[in-house]
């Protein structure tokens, strides 16, 4: 397994498509510079003014779609190139959305900075945590974000869509995204790319003006140079490792957890449109204020499907959850599975109401998002599959599983990013009036209610691996396998084919 020499195979099998890059992405910059020199007095001015914008992103979008392409696999179930290119729309918004958000927190670094280092201790404040520190540090995590983690994040995507349009292979992006090889590969592109062309510009300009004219056009072909042949190489790189993945053999949990999902595709969907609904009409209800007639019918309409989203929200829940699960015949009505349920969700409220008496905000979180979930989630999928005739000795067996609070714990840290943005002076509770901090509560809701799905349905999956007698049975079946290969091997040759 020669990862560079596929490289260097790739690359030349696609040298067309790599000098379109370096020739087609330059003219598309010149196009670009262009285009603010455009002058509008005449009427044809003003529609190259507008048309020239769109040809230019129309023609970045094919060729990164037909580099992206001809660098990877085919493996017969591509989709058109005009396709998958308008498919990368979705990414590169994806992407520009993560640096937004990046640009905001780049603006409020300060203030964060300022505010850690006003509540450290008074030692850290003065030697370790200071202002300078914090700041240069948050730089550098903010750099790593935007330069590494989210392009590594969002490039397999892109190139799966660029191929294969919305049928992604989920299960292949997922192994890139856990492959070592691909996080260095961002990484040193990362600083030979955008790092490296930085410092170039750092020192103080000298010696004649034709000299430092050189100097400025000798550094903008290198940082060309640096930055396409990185995106190259790192798209390069990409199709080499989605070359060489092995697909998940059908045990793997991991592909019995997708093979689920995609079985129980429409109530993951109902859950998220429940979601959805209740968001919306909670914000809608929470802003309505006056005493007109009409705003006090729809504050009336908006109660009534709040409270029609409640009492189904069982229902729908143990849909999910029996989806999810293998029947074994037993299982009881809907409406019962449904009914066990609540039962689960009671104890659940009491529980976190009396985690709310602590004092202590790690044991609250602690007890809130990882034990108490832990220790319910078992009980209710099983009632919403078998009501009270619970399977005891797989309950007890799950509740020992070591894997499972890993799973849990790993699904609240999570959930528990979306958190940071209301700790400390970043907190948007001061815009809480405003569209764009509700925009942001409820993509962070959503963001939470997407982790808990996921984890019932690997709940689901170790669930079902506990079932008895599975390896007895599996035992048996290879006995009766060996001893029938052996009375086959042992057997003597008949007369007749002497």
């Amino acid at each position: 397994m020669n990862y560079f020499k596929d490289l260097l195979g790739r690359l030349s099998q696609s040298r067309r498509w790599v000098a379109a890059q370096f020739v087609g992405t330059l003219l598309l910059i010149l196009a670009g510079i262009a285009w603010t020199r455009l002058p509008e007095k005449h009427l044809w001015q003003v529609a190259l003014t507008l048309l020239l914008p769109l040809l230019v992103a129309i023609s970045a979008l094919e060729l990164q779609a037909g580099t992206m392409r001809s660098l990877s696999n085919d493996d017969g179930k591509r989709v058109k190139l005009a396709w998958g290119a308008t498919t990368l729309l979705a990414w590169i918004a994806a992407g520009w959305l993560c640096w937004a958000l990046l640009d905001w927190c780049d603006e409020q670094s300060y203030q964060w900075a300022g505010y850690l280092n006003s509540q450290a201790p008074a030692h850290w404040r003065a030697k370790l945590l200071t202002y300078q520190h914090l700041s240069l540090w948050m730089s550098y995590i903010e750099w790593v974000l935007r330069w590494i983690v989210v392009p590594a994040k969002v490039i397999p995507c892109a190139i799966a869509s660029a191929q294969w349009g919305w049928r992604l292979p989920v299960r292949r992006v997922l192994q890139l995204l856990w492959n070592w090889r691909w996080w260095l590969g961002v990484t040193v592109v990362a600083l030979a790319g955008v790092c490296l062309p930085g410092h170039f510009y750092s020192a103080d300009p000298h010696g004649t003006v034709s000299a430092q004219i050189w100097r400025v056009s000798l550094k903008l072909a290198a940082s060309y140079l640096l930055g396409v042949g990185g995106w190259v190489l790192l798209l390069a790189w990409a199709g080499v490792l989605f070359g060489y993945q092995k697909p998940l053999p059908e045990s793997h949990a991991l592909t019995e957890l997708f093979d689920r999902l995609r079985v129980s595709r429409r109530w993951v969907w109902a859950i998220l449109g429940w979601m959805l609904l209740w968001t919306v009409a909670d914000r809608i209800q929470t802003r309505l204020s006056g005493d007109s007639g009409w705003l006090a019918i729809l504050s009336i309409i908006l109660l009534a499907v709040i409270v029609v989203l409640i009492l189904i929200a069982p229902v729908v829940l143990a849909s999910y959850l029996r989806s999810l699960l293998k029947g074994d015949g037993k299982r009881v009505r809907l409406v019962w599975g449904a009914l066990s349920l609540l039962i689960w969700i009671a104890l659940a409220l009491i529980g976190l109401v009396s985690i709310e008496l602590t004092n202590n905000q790690f044991l609250e979180w602690l007890l809130e998002w990882t034990i108490l979930p832990a220790v319910l989630i078992p009980f209710a999928v099983a009632s919403a599959e078998w009501g009270l005739r619970l399977p005891w000795r797989r309950l007890l067996r799950m509740l020992l599983n070591g894997s499972w609070w890993l799973s849990v714990l790993l699904a609240a840290l999570v959930a528990l990013l979306p958190d940071l943005f209301y700790i400390g002076p970043w907190s948007i509770s001061v815009f809480e009036h405003t569209w764009s901090a509700e925009l942001v509560m409820a993509t962070a809701d959503l963001l939470k209610l997407s982790i808990w799905i996921l984890l019932l349905g690997w709940y689901v999956v170790h669930f079902d691996l506990q079932q008895p007698g599975t390896d007895e049975a599996l035992k048996t079946i290879l006995d009766k396998t060996e001893s029938t290969t052996v009375e086959k091997t042992e057997k003597p040759p008949s007369p007749e084919s002497n």
